[in-house]
Parts: C-alpha cells; structure tokens; sequence
C-alpha cells in the first residue's frame, strides 16, 4: 500500500509540474503576444503624426521660399524708391518711358522688338 500511495503521489507531482509547464509556456506566449501587440499599436499611431510633420515641413519650406521672394521683391522696391526721390536722371529715363514726356524740341523714335 505504501508503493501504492507513493506511485500516486510520484504521478500526481508528473501532472502537476507538466500542468504548471503548459501554464508557463502559455503564459509566455501569452506575455509575448501582448508586448508585440502594444509595439505594433505604438508604431502604428505614429503613422499620422509622421505625415502631418512632414506636411509641415513642406508648408513650412514653401513659407520660406514665399519670404524669400517678398524680400527680395521689397529690396528691389526700395532700390527703385531710392533712386526716384534721388536720381533726377531715373526719373527723366522713367517719365519717358512710361509716361511718354518729352522735352519740347525732342523728336523721340520707338522701335518695336
């Protein structure tokens, strides 16, 4: 009886340790999968963030192109601005062109291109 009594308890600590075996396995694979499902979740919600930096990186360079042009668009203006309150010679040359003055006595020509 107490071969009997220890055979049954030697194939009862066999199930159980091969019980507790497939819980941790299970476990495992369990704890595996939940970490690469949160991973994947996490790149995944970066997607839109990454495409709405990169739009604003290109409305940001297509900002600074624009600037650009405003500026030298302004330095240009003001070279003009100067050379009208100062230069009497830009003013005859723009009066002709532009407003066709001329001096009397003047005959001007105009050759088309």
């Amino acid at each position: 009886m107490a071969v009997n009594q220890f055979n049954r308890n030697k194939q009862r600590k066999r199930y159980i340790k091969a019980q507790t075996t497939i819980v941790r396995a299970t476990n495992r694979f369990l704890f595996f999968f939940i970490v690469m499902a949160s991973a994947l979740t996490a790149c995944l919600s970066f997607i839109p963030q990454k495409q709405a930096y990169e739009k604003k990186l290109a409305e940001l360079a297509d900002a600074k192109v624009r600037e650009e042009m405003a500026e030298s668009q302004l330095d240009s203006l003001s070279i003009k601005l100067e050379a009208i309150k100062n230069d009497p010679e830009y003013l005859e040359i723009q009066a002709r062109d532009r407003l066709q003055v001329y001096r009397p006595g003047e005959t001007i020509y105009r050759l088309e291109r």
